[in-house]
């Protein structure tokens, strides 16, 4: 039997495990030991087993250590950098275990040691990496917070003479516009409908550019009183297009508030412009309640609605800032709602998407976790 294991621990390759006697010399040497540290059995047998350490555990006296901890507590395990033969590093785990006999005395050490170095390499780049990635998130998140500041002054810059426009344009409406013949007025409401539309398009930046840097302040939101607040601020939309928002029984979920309100707004907005002549709107907002392949609990929302719609070719153009599909002189606004709605959504950590037929109306849908605690921790 002794023989047996004899054989069993020589055919060993992935480990080098070898006898010590009481005072740390080497008695036997497997095929594993020869190959993780280049000695031959008749290079090594009667060394003393501190051969394998740097000139830094030398100096702190630390195979005599070791040593002394097997023998008070049985068994001592380590991780640290060893010596081959040819005196390059590895990174090794060994263990050495007191051997004693049924009287208490010492008779050796078997000493286990495994070659670690590619785990070890392998942590170290992603520790490495792991370390760029925080460093380059702290500057990205200068370079917002720098971009945030400069959206903020370059918005009040430009809505000032904006704002001087608008008002000249309205004195000289006032004053003089019945001194103007009919070109003369019309000239003056296109300057005045540019200035408007301008001053959107600042606000509108500003607000995307914001998205990120707002502080998360998540709060459980119930998205039937963000339908709520919606309509009434849509209200006069809804009146002028005898329109409806339809919803009922919708969940509550872990949100920024005020960004909810807004991509809603923004997305029944858009499906209130983009109405049938003659047609009455109408958007139907439902949620279900879902497992995600994680096994998380997710939200999937749809707002439907039976407007225009559009070829499905343009779905994935939608949602990329001032993309228009219908040009500036037709409907209003910005061209960066849906973006603001895009940018909404991967901030709560979800996705959208959407799917429309020319003259069949357009089906946005949002999938948003319902625990934001739980979808960052993912």
């Amino acid at each position: 039997m002794a023989q047996a294991f004899r054989l069993m621990i020589d055919s060993v390759t992935d480990y080098g495990i070898f006898l010590l006697d009481p005072n740390g010399n080497i008695v036997n040497w497997n095929k594993g030991a020869a190959a993780i540290k280049g000695y031959s059995s008749e290079e090594i047998i009667g060394k003393h087993f501190s051969i394998f350490y740097p000139r830094s555990a030398l100096e702190r006296d630390w195979p005599a250590y070791e040593l002394k901890v097997a023998r008070a507590d049985g068994r001592f395990e380590d991780e640290g950098w060893r010596l081959r033969k040819d005196g390059s590093r590895f990174w090794a785990n060994v263990v050495i275990t007191a051997l004693y006999d049924d009287d208490k005395t010492l008779l050796g050490f078997t000493k286990v040691t495994r070659d670690l170095t590619d785990r070890r390499e392998q942590e170290e780049e992603l520790r490495e990496s792991q370390r760029q990635l925080a460093e380059a998130n702290s500057e990205l998140g200068m370079k917002n917070r720098e971009l945030e500041e400069f959206a903020r002054v370059a918005s009040h810059d430009l809505q000032e003479p904006l704002r001087k426009i608008a008002s000249f344009s309205g004195l000289l409406m006032d004053e003089y516009g019945d001194a103007l013949d009919g070109e003369g007025n019309m000239f003056l409401e296109r300057i005045t409908d540019a200035v408007g539309r301008m001053s959107n398009l600042v606000d509108e930046l500003l607000t995307y550019s914001r998205i990120d840097g707002r502080a998360q302040v998540w709060k459980m939101v119930d998205l039937n009183d963000v339908m709520s607040d919606v309509r009434g601020d849509l209200q006069i939309r809804l009146r002028d297009t005898d329109g409806r928002i339809e919803w009922s029984d919708l969940p509550a979920l872990q949100a920024d508030p005020t960004q909810m309100r807004q991509l809603f707004q923004n997305l029944i907005g858009n499906s209130l412009k983009f109405h049938r002549l003659g047609v009455p709107p109408v958007v139907r907002i439902s949620c279900e309640e879902v497992r995600d392949a994680d096994g998380r609990s997710v939200c999937q929302v749809k707002v439907a609605d039976n407007g225009i719609g559009f070829d499905e070719k343009y779905g994935a153009h939608i949602f990329a800032p001032f993309h228009r599909l219908h040009g500036h002189g037709r409907f209003e606004g910005s061209g960066l709602g849906l973006a603001i709605c895009k940018r909404i959504v991967e901030r709560h950590n979800g996705s959208i998407s959407v799917d429309s037929r020319p003259g069949e109306g357009t089906v946005f849908s949002i999938t948003l976790p319902c625990s934001q605690a739980t979808a960052e921790a993912a």
